[in-house]
C-alpha cells in the first residue's frame, strides 16, 4: 500500500510539472523534457519574455516578441548587436519527487555558451562550451518542493574579450584576433568553444547568440543508463559481418558497481551465434559514473543488404536494439522496475569504407574513397549550419529540404565544415537514408587556438561526446580535426611566421596530442585526417605541417580563383580531391525583402553591406565583364535584376567548368572528389551558395542536376585549345561496358538548324569510369570553313541503344561556348523573343505542393533563359524550376515549376513569370 501511495504521489507531481512546465517523453528509465513555460529576461529586467519553449535563443525570442525586427533583414545584423553584448536569464519552475530512485540528473544537452545554473538557491555549476552536454545531480532537491531553475547567461562577446585581456602578454596572441572589418563582426571567437561562425564569417552575419539550443531533461533511473552506442562493422571470414558494439553506460556522476545483463538484437536479422545476444556485466563505473562495454556480434552476409552512397545502390538500414537490465529486476520486487532498465535503438548500415592513399604513377599519393571495395568519385558540396542561430539550425523540415536537394542533384558526399556545428541527430539520420557520405570536420576553423589546460580539457569532452553520438552512422566517411588551419599556419595567413615554433607547438598539442587520439579511441572504423586541405599521409611524414598543404599530388586541396577568367576550363588542372572550390553570386532579386521598398541605390548599398568578402563585389563584376554584356548604368531601375541574373549565370558557368574538368581528370590527374563551396546560406547576401537562405535555387543548383549526373557528357576546350569530349559513367549496373553515340552539332547563335553535325559512334564506356570520346582541333576546323568562333557554339548529345533495333535513349547533353558571349553576333535581340504559357496547374491539399507546367516558346534561339516568379508571389516558398538558365535551340520546351503553397491559395498565371535572356543585352 505504501509503495502504491509513493508511486501515486510521483505521478501526481509529474502531472503538476506538466501543467506548470513541460511534457513527458516515456522511456524505460524515465525522462522528462523541460521544454515549456520558460521566461527570458535581460539582466537589467528591461525586457521580460514569458511562455517560451525550448530549444531557444535570445535573438529568436526577441524577434517572436517583436522587441526587435528580424535579424536577417535590412541592417539588423548591426542594429541588434546589443543583444549579444548583454547578459540574459532563463528561468522556469521545477518540481520533482525522487526518493525511490537512485539517480535523478538534470541534463542540459546544449547551452550556448557561458552560463551559471541555479536550482532554488543552490548553484549547480557553470557551462563554457556550447557543444558539451552538462549533467547535474539534483536528487536531494527532488522532495516535492517547487524550485526555480535559473540559467544566467553571460555575453560571449564580453567573455571572449575578457579572455583575450587576461592572457599572458608574454605569449603571442591567438590569431586572428578579430575578423576583417567588412564582416561587421566580433573579436576573439577562437578563444571560446562556440560556433566559430557566430561572430561573423565571409558568408555570414555576426549573431553572437545565447540560449538553450538543445533539450533540457530530467533523467530518473535506478541502475545504469545507456547514453551512447558505437559500432565497428567489418567483413569477417565465412561470409559473415562482424559488428563490434560499444555501449556507454552511466551511473549518475560517481563510481558505482553494477550487475546486470546487456541484450543485443538486430531487428529482423538473426545473429549467427545466439550466445552473442546477451552479455553479463559485473563491473564498476569510473569516477564520473561512466563505463564502456564491448560486445561482438556476427550476422551472415546473405541476411542483410549493403548500404551504398547515393547513385551506387540502396541505402539499406537496420535497427540495432540494446537493452540494459539490472540483476535486481528479476530477483527483487521493486516499486519502479522500469527504471532499472535502459534501452536504445540506432540504425546501422553494413558497408566498408576506406580512404586509399597508395603511391601513384606520378610520384604522389592517391586519395580516394572505396565503399564496399568500389572506388567512388565523390560529388557534392560543403555544408554550413542551416541557420546562424543554433536553435533554428535544428529545423527538421528545412534540414530535410536541403539534404533532399543535395540528393536530387546526384550528390553523394557533403563536407560538414569545421566552423559550424556538430549537427542534429535528424541530420545524420537523413544523410544515412539519402546515401550522402559525410566528410566531417571537427569544429575548428581558420584560426590558431589556445592550448591552456582548461581549454584542452573542454575540447576533450566536446570531441568525446560528439564523436560517440555521431559515430554509428554509416554516412560518416572520414573525420578531419580542423578546417584550413594547417595551410593557414604554413602560408602565414595571420602573420604567425615570426613566432612559428610557438604556433606550431600549439597546433601539434591541440590536434595531434588532444583531438586525434580522442577520435581514434572512439572510432576505429574510419580514417582521421589532421586538417583540410592537407597532404594526408604525406603531411604526417612532414611533421604534421606540409611544406605545401595544397600540393595537387597529395590529399585534398581548396582552390579559389577570383580574377582569372573562371569560365575558361583550361585554368583547372585538378588535384587528387578538391574539397573546396567555387565562386560567388547574388541571391535572386525577388529574394531580397528590401527590393520592394528600396530604390536601386539603396539596394546596392545593402548588398555591399552584406558582401563580407574583403574583395567586395569586384570578382563577381570582373568575371561578368570578361564574358558577358554588362548593364552600364548602376542607377537604372533594371540594374540590379539584370546584374543578379548575370552573376548567377557566371557562377553556374564557373562551377560547371571546374567540376566537369575534375570529373574528366579521373584518369590522368587521379582526381576523385569535387565538393564545391557551398550548398546553403544563413541569410540573403552575396555568397558562394547554390541554394539561397529559405530554399530558392540559384541557377547553379538547377544546373547541378546535369553537372553531377551519373551519366554525363563533358566537353571543354583545354590548354592546347583542343576540344576534349568525355563520357562519364558513375553507375555500376549493369556491369558490362556500354556503347554510346555522341553527336556534336555546330550552331550559329541565330539559327535552330546546325551548320554541321559530327557523329562519334560506339564509344565504349565501362561502368564507374570515364572514357575519352574525342580530342578535336575545333578552332582549326572553323578556320578552314571560314567561320568565326564568336558566332558559333557546340551542342552535344549522347545516346545509347540497348539493342540494335531499339530507339536510341538520350543519356546526356551539354554545350561548349567557343568565345565570349559578349562578342556574339547574329543572335536575336527581339524584346518579344520568349513567350511563357501555363499549360496546367495542380495543387495538392495533402502536401500543399503546387505543380505548374509551363510551355516556353521562342522565335529564335534564346541564350540562357532565366525564369522567375514576380515578387507578388511571396507566399509561395521553395519554388523550383525543373530547368532554368538554359539554352533554347528548339522552338518549344516544357518546364515544370513546383512551389510550397500553404492552403493552395495561389493561382499562377503567365504574367506571374518574368523572363530574362542574354539576348536582350547583346544589342546594348
Amino acid at each position: 500500500m505504501l509503495d502504491a501511495l509513493k508511486f501515486f504521489l510521483f505521478v501526481i507531481l509529474l502531472l503538476v510539472t506538466i501543467m506548470l512546465n513541460q511534457h513527458v517523453t516515456s522511456k524505460r528509465s524515465a525522462e522528462l523534457d523541460l521544454d515549456l513555460l520558460w521566461q527570458i529576461q535581460d539582466s537589467k529586467k528591461v525586457y521580460v519574455i514569458p511562455n517560451q519553449t525550448l530549444p531557444s535563443g535570445v535573438y529568436t525570442a526577441l524577434e517572436q516578441s517583436m522587441i526587435i525586427g528580424s535579424l536577417l533583414e535590412e541592417y539588423n545584423d548591426v542594429n541588434t548587436s546589443w543583444v549579444g553584448q548583454s547578459d540574459w536569464i532563463y528561468r522556469t519552475n521545477l518540481s520533482c519527487l525522487a526518493k525511490d530512485y537512485n539517480y535523478v540528473l538534470l541534463t542540459f544537452h546544449g547551452v550556448d555558451t557561458f552560463a551559471t545554473m541555479f536550482l532554488g538557491e543552490r548553484k549547480l555549476g557553470t557551462t563554457d562550451n556550447m557543444f558539451v552536454r552538462y549533467r547535474f545531480d539534483i536528487k536531494d532537491l527532488c522532495d516535492g518542493t517547487t524550485h526555480e531553475l535559473r540559467v544566467q547567461f553571460r555575453s560571449p562577446v564580453v567573455e571572449a574579450s575578457e579572455r583575450a585581456k587576461s592572457r599572458d602578454s608574454a605569449l603571442p596572441p591567438i590569431v586572428p584576433e578579430c575578423p576583417p572589418g567588412v564582416y561587421h563582426g566580433h573579436c576573439h571567437v577562437n578563444l571560446i568553444r562556440k560556433m566559430q561562425a557566430s561572430f561573423a564569417w565571409d558568408w555570414g552575419l555576426a549573431a553572437p547568440s545565447m540560449g538553450i539550443w538543445k533539450p533540457v531533461r530530467l533523467e530518473y533511473y535506478s541502475s545504469a543508463l545507456i547514453r551512447d552506442l558505437t559500432v565497428v562493422i567489418s567483413e569477417a571470414e565465412d561470409n559473415l559481418w562482424a559488428i563490434v558494439v560499444g555501449v556507454y553506460l552511466e551511473t549518475g556522476l560517481a563510481s558505482q558497481k553494477i550487475d546486470g545483463v546487456l541484450t543485443f538484437k538486430i531487428i529482423g536479422v538473426p545473429l549467427a551465434n545466439d550466445n552473442e545476444q546477451t552479455l553479463s556485466v559485473v563491473k564498476t563505473t569510473d569516477a564520473q559514473g561512466e563505463l564502456y562495454i564491448e560486445q561482438r556480434l556476427t550476422v551472415r552476409r546473405n541476411s542483410v543488404e549493403r548500404w551504398w552512397p547515393n547513385g551506387y545502390g540502396k541505402q539499406a538500414l537496420y535497427s540495432l536494439y540494446v537493452q540494459w537490465a539490472d540483476a535486481a529486476v528479476n530477483s527483487v520486487k521493486l516499486p519502479h522496475p522500469d527504471t532499472y532498465i535502459s534501452e536504445k535503438v540506432i540504425r546501422i548500415g553494413f558497408r566498408t569504407v576506406q580512404l586509399n592513399q597508395e603511391r601513384a604513377t606520378d610520384g604522389g599519393l592517391m586519395f580516394y574513397f572505396k565503399i564496399n571495395d568500389v572506388p567512388i568519385f565523390a560529388k557534392g558540396s560543403n555544408w554550413i549550419p542551416s541557420s546562424v542561430l543554433p536553435e533554428r539550425s535544428y529545423d527538421a523540415n528545412y534540414v530535410k529540404f536541403l539534404l533532399y536537394a543535395a540528393r536530387d542533384a546526384h550528390m553523394n558526399m557533403l563536407r560538414v565544415w569545421g566552423g559550424g556545428l556538430y549537427e542534429s541527430d535528424h541530420f545524420y539520420r537523413l544523410a544515412d537514408e539519402l546515401g550522402l557520405l559525410l566528410w566531417h570536420d571537427l569544429m575548428f576553423a581558420c584560426s590558431m587556438y589556445p592550448t591552456e589546460p582548461d581549454f584542452l580539457d573542454t575540447v576533450r569532452t566536446e570531441v568525446r561526446q560528439n564523436v560517440r553520438r555521431i559515430q554509428y552512422h554509416p554516412s560518416v566517411a572520414v573525420w578531419a580535426t580542423n578546417n584550413e588551419n594547417e595551410v593557414a599556419l604554413r602560408q602565414d595567413w595571420y602573420k604567425t611566421q615570426a613566432n612559428y615554433s610557438v604556433y606550431y607547438e600549439q597546433y601539434v598539442e591541440l590536434y595531434v596530442r588532444t583531438v586525434l587520439p580522442e577520435v581514434e579511441a572512439i572510432d576505429r572504423w574510419r580514417t582521421v585526417l589532421l586538417s583540410s586541405p592537407s597532404n594526408g599521409d604525406q603531411s604526417l611524414k612532414e611533421d604534421y605541417i606540409a611544406q605545401n598543404p595544397q600540393d595537387p599530388l597529395y590529399g585534398d586541396v581548396h582552390y579559389y580563383n577570383y580574377f582569372l577568367d573562371g569560365w575558361n576550363a583550361a585554368l583547372y588542372r585538378g588535384g587528387r580531391f578538391v574539397s573546396e572550390y567555387g565562386f560567388q553570386s547574388f541571391p535572386a532579386f525577388t529574394s531580397w525583402p528590401e527590393a520592394r521598398s528600396y530604390g536601386t541605390t539603396e539596394l546596392g548599398e545593402l548588398i555591399r553591406h552584406r558582401q563580407h568578402s574583403p574583395l567586395g563585389n569586384e570578382p563577381i563584376l570582373k568575371m561578368i565583364e570578361y564574358n558577358l554584356p554588362v548593364p552600364s548604368d548602376p542607377a537604372a531601375v533594371g540594374y540590379w535584376p539584370t546584374l543578379i541574373y548575370l552573376s548567377q549565370l557566371s557562377q553556374a558557368m564557373i562551377v560547371k567548368a571546374e567540376t566537369e574538368v575534375y570529373r574528366a581528370r579521373r584518369n590522368d590527374c587521379y582526381t576523385m572528389g569535387a565538393l564545391y563551396w557551398q550548398l546553403n546560406d544563413v541569410w540573403i547576401a552575396p555568397s558562394w551558395s547554390s541554394i539561397e537562405y529559405g530554399g530558392t535555387f540559384k541557377l547553379l543548383h538547377v544546373w547541378l542536376r546535369a553537372i553531377f549526373a551519373p551519366e554525363h557528357l563533358v566537353a571543354f576546350v583545354n590548354v592546347k585549345r583542343q576540344l576534349e569530349v568525355w563520357a562519364i559513367r558513375d553507375t555500376l549496373d549493369p556491369s558490362a561496358d556500354e556503347l554510346w553515340n555522341v553527336e556534336v552539332r555546330l550552331h550559329r547563335y541565330g539559327s535552330f538548324q546546325p551548320v554541321d553535325t559530327i557523329n562519334h559512334e560506339a564509344i565504349r564506356v565501362p561502368p564507374n569510369s570515364v572514357a575519352l570520346v574525342v580530342q578535336w582541333d575545333v578552332y582549326g576546323y572553323l578556320a578552314k570553313k571560314g567561320l568565326r568562333p564568336a558566332d558559333h557554339l557546340l551542342l552535344l548529345v549522347a545516346t545509347r541503344s540497348d539493342t540494335p533495333d531499339a530507339q536510341p535513349q538520350q543519356l546526356a547533353e551539354n554545350f561548349v561556348l567557343l568565345d565570349k558571349l559578349k562578342d556574339v553576333r547574329g543572335a536575336s535581340t527581339a524584346s518579344t523573343l520568349v513567350t511563357v504559357n501555363v499549360v496546367s496547374a495542380v495543387c495538392s491539399d495533402r502536401n500543399n505542393l503546387t505543380s505548374v507546367s509551363l510551355e516556353v516558346s521562342v522565335r529564335a534561339p534564346a541564350l540562357f533563359v532565366y525564369l522567375q516568379l514576380t515578387p507578388e508571389n511571396s507566399t509561395l516558398k521553395q519554388c523550383q524550376f525543373s530547368a532554368n538558365g538554359f539554352l533554347q535551340f528548339q522552338p518549344v520546351r516544357t518546364v515544370q515549376l513546383t512551389c510550397v503553397d500553404p492552403g493552395c491559395r495561389n493561382k499562377i498565371q503567365a504574367r506571374d513569370i518574368t523572363v530574362r535572356t542574354v539576348n536582350e543585352l547583346l544589342g546594348h
